[in-house]
């Protein structure tokens, strides 16, 4: 039963309380499909429960991902989401149709309990069996989550089973680099995040070149080993396949969009004084701006200076949007607008970038990776380059949205992600006694599977693919 996938299905399983899923959220269940697609390989789900971390058969694991697909709305049109067309009507200027922007705090307590429940009815209650034990010999633990990291007392199983190996996935080390961006308590949780990497990990999955040099420096001062190193951008939700056309209802509505939760690193105050000055310049005729994101820390103070009547009638906050609503509202969009501070990935530059969508976006590392021919980068903080840029965009521009083929990226991703994880295995079980370098692979590589001693020194970086 070597290299069977013990997944950790804990950010899911507590994602399911959640109407909407984050990005990354969607990344993390279109590959636990991928893992537990056949039910003959083995598989298993590895969850912390009250009871202790305990493992779950794969058609457990299979019934929790298709009732959070469909909890989550990922199959459903975007006509029959409350949510947008709730949004649609402010957009157009429709009378009393006002939305709640300080309402969407997400589900409260009760309800997210209640979600939660309906998951493990719908999946069946089973007390799973000890992790320790049941864990098939020689198995592969893989995280792509990351939340449980910052609990190292649920890893500890790992030290009676060195059979197994660990994969793990650390999204970027932001709020050790912008504390301020962030809780005090979010960056101790970083912080333990990243030791409990560096002690337990033997391959790590990271999303760009940037998060690579900036999660191996963090490991490294942690005291960590140099180990098998993946960088790989993140694949396309299905919803963004493919481009189409405005939704009827907002032809001739000039809107723009910002995604991600709203907290400080977003960087969502500038686009708001951005507006400030629209509407001082243009009245009425000044464009719409959604703020589509679930509120997180401070969002109450961000989105504050919407209690004025003449910003709220132009700046609109929308949470809960399915994937197929947001993909919905990007395409009508005259422009996505992303000026965050700091970024691992970016993934709604990348949605805007598959529908043919103009990008202004911050010019941070991230961005820079990630942005093509075409994307505005601009610095943080310059209001007035912000305001020029979207301004300067003329309305109406014709979309070119390259042809993107996301159930192929998925599955190359999914390939290339399982492939090195069984690599890292094979590569450790042969190399048991010495140091691991940092992984340059090219995609046929990795999928050939090739000796442990291609192996490069610890200094290089690993390359992107």
């Amino acid at each position: 039963m070597g290299g069977v996938v013990a997944y950790d299905i804990s950010r899911l399983f507590l994602g399911s309380a959640s109407t909407s899923p984050r990005g990354i959220d969607r990344v993390d269940l279109a590959l636990a499909e991928a893992v537990f697609a056949n039910g003959d390989d083995g598989a298993v789900g590895v969850l912390p429960t009250p009871w202790g971390v305990r493992c779950y058969h794969g058609s457990k694991v299979r019934a929790c991902l298709d009732h959070l697909r469909h909890a989550w709305s990922e199959n459903r049109e975007s006509a029959l989401d409350p949510a947008w067309d709730q949004l649609r009507s402010r957009l157009k200027g429709v009378p009393n149709a006002e939305f709640d922007t300080h309402a969407v705090k997400g589900a409260n307590l009760l309800v997210q309990i209640a979600r939660l429940w309906a998951l493990v009815r719908h999946t069946g209650f089973s007390l799973g069996r000890p992790v320790k034990s049941a864990v098939p010999k020689n198995a592969i633990y893989l995280n792509v989550g990351q939340i449980v990291l910052a609990v190292p007392f649920l890893f500890r199983w790992l030290e009676k089973r060195p059979d197994v190996t660990a994969v793990t996935m650390l999204h970027d080390v932001i709020p050790l680099e912008h504390p301020s961006c962030v809780t005090a308590a979010s960056a101790r949780h970083h912080a333990q995040m990243v030791r409990t990497t560096a002690r337990y990990a033997h391959g790590l999955i990271v999303t760009t070149q940037h998060a690579q040099e900036t999660v191996t420096t963090a490991l490294a001062a942690a005291g960590g080993k140099p180990i098998p190193t993946l960088e790989h951008h993140l694949p396309l939700a299905d919803a963004f396949a493919a481009g189409g056309n405005a939704h009827p209802d907002l032809v001739g509505v000039r809107y723009f969009v910002i995604c991600g939760h709203v907290e400080p690193r977003k960087n969502h105050a500038l686009l708001l004084e951005v507006w400030k000055r629209l509407l001082n310049e243009a009245g009425d005729d000044a464009p719409h701006l959604v703020v589509a994101g679930a509120p997180g820390w401070k969002a109450e103070e961000i989105l504050s200076p919407l209690s004025d009547d003449q910003l709220r009638s132009r700046v609109h906050h929308v949470s809960g949007l399915s994937s197929p609503a947001l993909r919905q509202l990007m395409i009508g969009a005259a422009g996505l607008l992303m000026p965050s501070l700091a970024e691992g990935f970016g993934l709604p530059v990348q949605e805007a970038n598959a529908l043919g969508v103009p990008v202004i976006a911050s010019d941070i590392p991230a961005h820079r990776e990630i942005a093509q021919a075409g994307t505005v980068l601009l610095p943080s903080d310059d209001i007035e380059a912000w305001l020029q840029a979207v301004t300067a965009l003329p309305p109406g521009m014709a979309r070119t949205a390259p042809a993107t083929d996301a159930r192929q990226q998925q599955a190359e991703y999914h390939r290339q992600v399982l492939a090195f994880a069984r690599e890292s295995a094979a590569s450790r079980a042969s190399r048991s006694s010495s140091a691991y370098g940092t992984v340059r692979r090219s995609s046929a590589e990795i999928l050939d599977i090739p000796s442990p001693s291609s192996f490069l020194a610890p200094q290089d970086h690993a390359a992107r693919i």
